[in-house]
């Protein structure tokens, strides 16, 4: 299942990347913002079908990051091409910072 995450994730990616070189509107700022969100994404949910934590906190954390990883993509692709003051790059990391905590902390449950 692991190697199905991760082929799917390399497709996305892929797709992403040509469709970021094909259309003129689509920005480079903001085709690396995506494809940074596909990556984690991508690792994040390989990670927790490979890992070792129960299975219901495996199946719900699986598609709570798929979904979340679609809410990136779109923050991503609507984003304006600036650092400073980027309110939709902010709310990427927050999120980012919260699937972490849930890796953590569902494998810190899981355990006991």
């Amino acid at each position: 299942m692991k190697k199905a995450f991760l082929l799917i994730g390399l497709l996305l990616l892929l797709a992403n990347i040509a469709i970021g070189l094909l259309v003129s509107s689509y920005s480079m700022f903001n085709m690396c913002a995506s494809s940074l969100v596909i990556i984690v994404s991508t690792v994040l949910i390989a990670f927790m079908a490979k890992s070792g934590v129960k299975d219901a906190f495996k199946i719900s954390l699986t598609l709570l990051f798929a979904l979340l990883g679609i809410v990136q993509f779109v923050l991503a692709v609507l984003s304006p091409e600036q650092y400073k003051d980027n309110w939709y790059l902010i709310a990427i990391i927050v999120l980012v910072i919260i699937e972490f905590v849930f890796v953590i902390l569902s494998s810190l449950f899981s355990k006991h």
